[in-house]
């Protein structure tokens, strides 16, 4: 199912997928938002949908699904618009499952996922969420765990999607899902190697 043609076309699910997962589709492709030309990067893509904090969801040039807070926060979040239809409706708020600890092995995962579901849908118009999942052709009983693990590989493979903030003074901070950046010491190496490959090849930074 085309899960983005399908939210398009019925405004009453729209509203009721916005008010579960926070997550509303623009009417098209636009220019992601550069905050006046003071950020680029890593990888080309457009804005296809935004949450109520002014976050950007971004879809980038292989099929990937970026994610950008209001806060500057950015990286890849899903490898397709299906995964993030998946780790939406499964996990109801990703943003509360960013505690990288939490991934080191398929049990402490599952513990993790299960606990802070159930926590989660305590507070979360479930009737609501059952109607929205039918009408998207889903199962009702997916598997949180297996889904967090794709957004969390998502996030962390080579390139990494990052925003670089240039600063007034000429510095650069770069942007990225901070707390899952914390335990995953690679990211340093794969931005290196972006940069190198940068400058050997003169490939542009996008914004």
């Amino acid at each position: 199912m085309d899960y983005l043609e399908t939210l398009r076309n019925d405004a009453k699910l729209a509203e009721e997928f916005d008010m579960l997962f926070d997550f509303r589709l623009l009417d098209g492709l636009e220019e992601r938002d550069t905050a006046e030309g003071r950020c680029t990067f890593s990888l080309p893509g457009k804005a296809f949908a935004r949450d109520g904090a002014g976050g950007e969801y971004h879809q980038l040039e292989d099929g990937s699904i970026g994610y950008m807070s209001s806060e500057g926060e950015c990286g890849r979040i899903a490898e397709s618009v299906d995964d993030l239809i998946h780790l939406l409706v499964y996990s109801i708020c990703w943003h509360d499952y960013c505690d990288s600890s939490q991934y080191t092995d398929r049990s402490t995962l599952e513990g993790y996922a299960n606990e802070r579901h159930d926590e989660i849908a305590s507070y979360t118009e479930m009737d609501v969420w059952e109607t929205v999942v039918k009408a998207l052709g889903m199962n009702s009983k997916g598997n949180v765990a297996a889904e967090l693990q794709k957004f969390y590989d998502a996030a962390h493979r080579a390139l990494l999607y990052i925003c670089y903030f240039h600063e007034d003074d000429g510095s650069v901070t770069r942007a990225c899902l901070r707390s899952f950046v914390i335990a995953f010491p690679f990211n340093g190496v794969f931005e290196a190697l972006y940069r190198q490959l940068v400058l050997m090849y003169s490939l542009p930074y996008y914004g």
